[in-house]
């Protein structure tokens, strides 16, 4: 049951975030190593929909045509300074005291590839070095480790991880 409960909010979290406004929800800067090599997106953030408190931190990207290929997603990300770990946990209550991640790909409304921070992950985190309220922007790192969900069909030649290294953000919290 936990398991249909996460990935049912991992899929809330993804179709939420491949959507893409007429208004441009869009703003800031990214940059981040994918597995080593150079990867940036268009980075968006909003106020949380199960966590008050709480911020979403979206970073997708697009093909020429617009279609959907890749999202990162932070959930449960408090606004304030710090460095806060990302632990296998789902987008819903009652563990809103949880920051989580994931990544997934695909194409349009196609998902081929989910990934999840492991259980038992230790170095995995997000850190808020600059937080101003009165502008709503955001700035901060992360480093983390994401493992390919292995219960859902995906790509045969999708690698079994995916580590984001040296990541950097700033960005401004939508309403």
């Amino acid at each position: 049951m936990l398991k249909n409960s996460i990935f049912i909010s991992l899929l809330a979290l993804l179709f939420f975030s491949c959507s893409k406004d007429e208004s441009n929800p869009y703003w800031g800067q990214t940059s981040v190593l994918k597995s080593g090599d150079p990867w940036s997106g268009q980075i968006k953030a909003a106020k949380s929909n199960f966590a008050g408190s709480k911020i979403e931190i979206i970073i997708d990207n697009f093909d020429e045509q617009g279609k959907w290929i890749e999202t990162l997603g932070f959930y449960k990300i408090p606004t304030e300074v710090g460095r806060f770990k990302l632990v296998l946990t789902s987008n819903q209550p009652p563990d809103d005291s949880l920051s989580g991640a994931l990544y997934s790909n695909g194409y349009d409304d196609a998902l081929f590839n989910l990934y999840k921070i492991a259980e038992n992950d230790s170095t995995s985190y997000l850190e808020i070095t600059d937080y101003n309220q009165d502008k709503a922007e955001i700035k901060g790192t992360f480093n983390m480790v994401l493992w390919r969900r292995k219960d859902l069909p995906g790509s045969l030649n999708a690698p079994d991880s995916i580590v984001f290294s040296d990541g950097a953000f700033h960005t401004r919290i939508n309403d």
